[in-house]
């Protein structure tokens, strides 16, 4: 299995790299199907307490959700550096501090160029191919089906304008700051990666979401562990 961190995936950004941490994961999450043909999928969960501040990167066989693992986790004492990655699988090597962006992306970079990195990863890619999943080749596009998406009028509350945005399965309400933002394409909220974009936007309130019975099985299995610290 080739390089899982490539030297260009942060290539295609627009002037510097990016600087948040969570991005930088959420681009090797998005990078990692490209390079395993889509058989394997990585997601970017924030664990937080604040002010410290951890997020961790779960790979899966795709469309197998219940078969999450989490591959490491970073975590910062204020959002900012110095941070520490652990690696669960590489044992007595799993733990390295990084004191800024660029002994970060070298950090991972070793991770995932690590035999047991590409075990893990190539055994997950497996499980995928049993259920019948197939690897897309190499440079072969993928056109994804449309998804819904519907943004309301804004409307006043007590808190000032919101509007009804349903999107991806997700709905709730966001402010009418934050959709100036995105008609803007302003990089608080839209950022360009390679040929897609990073979209964030803060909800206001109560966020509801359309899952499957294992994605919903998947949640109510990680709010247990939550509760119990772990």
């Amino acid at each position: 299995m080739e390089n899982l961190w490539p030297n260009d995936l942060l290539a295609g950004m627009p002037g510097s790299t990016p600087n948040a941490i969570e991005t930088i994961l959420e681009i090797q999450a998005l990078g990692l199907a490209a390079i395993t043909g889509g058989l394997v999928v990585g997601r970017v969960r924030d664990r937080s307490f604040r002010p410290a501040r951890a997020w961790s990167l779960y790979i899966e066989p795709v469309d197998q959700p219940s078969k999450a693992y989490e591959f490491l986790i970073i975590r910062s004492a204020d959002g900012g550096y110095p941070v520490a990655v652990e690696a669960y699988h590489l044992g007595d090597m799993r733990l390295k501090r990084c004191e800024s962006k660029a002994t970060l992306t070298k950090a991972l970079q070793k991770i995932f160029a690590e035999p047991s990195s590409k075990s893990v990863i190539r055994t997950l890619a497996e499980e995928a191919i049993a259920a019948g999943a197939v690897a897309r080749p190499e440079g072969e596009t993928q056109v994804q089906p449309a998804r819904p998406i519907e943004i309301g009028p804004v409307f006043d509350t007590p808190d000032g304008q919101v509007s009804s945005v349903s999107m991806f399965g997700i709905s709730g309400h966001i402010s009418d700051t934050t959709l100036e933002n995105l008609r803007d394409r302003n990089r608080r909220v839209v950022e360009p990666l390679n040929e897609r974009f990073v979209v964030t936007m803060p909800f206001v309130g109560t966020v509801k979401a359309t899952v499957s019975k294992e994605e919903l099985d998947v949640l109510v299995a990680q709010a247990t562990r939550s509760l119990k610290g772990n």
